[in-house]
């Protein structure tokens, strides 16, 4: 991964800290918070320049059309009423297509296949992308011509609706000239629900304009269980991430515990979100049953206060906080 060395850094700090006290000092755990913070935005960065490189290569794609189109391997894909690589037969090196049944005109339809054959090329692309960067669970593209490629495949049939507008959905619109008009990467940063089973995650987006037109918007998307997995389970410190909202995103059991959440099931936050009895408002600071916890998601979130004192009964712990700048997201190191 690209953070091999700030990660190395931050290792020596927490050995030094160690070695210098059992207790760290207040410099040493704003370091660290500091650290984790750096490490995640180091990133964050790096699959933004991943996914603008992704754009070029679409826009050399269209830049090449009409030869493209001339050579393409037309028998690559075989679709049956819109749906290409379905399970199970699905060829692992091959994404899975969708093509909504919204698509009905002939010239349409033959508008969304030459979209098809134009960006064949990209499964290879998108394959080695997931191989590169170990956050990224899949990448995919939505156009307005109602096809969606995504890569690993997945069971299209049983998971989405055969007639969906993509355009209808934040992983489109949120990159398009209205919310997006500096046609840059934008995250969606609030967490959802993935409509092909990948359980809750968040975006990175990235709109393809050619000659003014947008074309399709391409995206990254990254799941809660890989944020706990690459970033949380590397240090050994009570972190928690919230939204500006004040919804969990992420967390270690112990921490979301202490802050009055409801009881994880099987342990494990991210078995609780991927569970059909998961209601994220139970997951929200502002709505915390403790009303010491609603005060100090008012002074972190809403007064920008960095620290604060929390005591529940004879439970007492501190908390420093700090806001991410990629994302809207704060992250609280709890100190017991």
């Amino acid at each position: 991964m690209l953070f091999r060395h700030v990660f190395a850094i931050i290792c020596f700090l927490q050995l030094f800290g160690c070695s210098q006290s059992e207790t760290k000092s207040a410099a040493e755990i704003e370091l660290e918070l500091n650290s984790f913070i750096a490490l995640m935005e180091y990133d964050l960065q790096a699959l933004e320049e991943e996914i603008i490189k992704l754009g070029d290569t679409v826009q050399y794609l269209y830049a090449n059309k009409d030869e493209i189109l001339l050579n393409a391997d037309r028998s690559k894909y075989s679709f049956e009423k819109g749906l290409a690589n379905n399970v199970p037969n699905e060829d692992p090196n091959l994404s899975t297509i969708y093509i909504s049944e919204l698509i009905q005109d002939p010239k349409e339809w033959q508008e969304a296949m030459d979209l098809v054959y134009l960006t064949n090329s990209l499964d290879e692309v998108f394959k080695n992308i997931i191989k590169k960067h170990d956050v990224v669970s899949q990448v995919y593209f939505n156009s307005d011509k109602q096809v969606n490629r995504l890569f690993p495949p997945y069971d299209a049939r049983t998971m989405l609706e055969p007639d969906l507008d993509l355009t209808s959905f934040n992983f489109y619109y949120y990159a398009d000239s209205l919310n997006n008009p500096d046609k840059k990467p934008v995250w969606v940063d609030e967490i959802y629900i993935d409509p092909v089973g990948r359980g809750w995650m968040i975006s990175l987006l990235n709109p393809v304009y050619v000659d003014g037109e947008l074309k399709m918007v391409l995206a990254f998307d990254v799941t809660l269980n890989d944020i706990i997995e690459t970033y949380l389970d590397r240090f050994d410190r009570y972190f928690i991430i919230v939204d500006e909202t004040g919804t969990l995103v992420a967390g270690k059991t112990r921490g979301i515990e202490a802050l009055s959440f409801p009881p994880l099931k099987n342990h494990a936050y991210t078995q609780t979100i991927t569970s059909d009895s998961f209601r994220m408002e139970d997951f929200n600071l502002f709505r915390s049953k403790s009303s010491e916890v609603r005060k100090m998601a008012s002074k972190i979130i809403l007064s920008s206060e960095k620290e604060y004192f929390l005591k529940e009964g004879e439970v007492g712990l501190k908390i420093c906080a700090r806001r991410m700048e990629k994302l809207d997201w704060y992250v609280l190191d709890l100190m017991f």
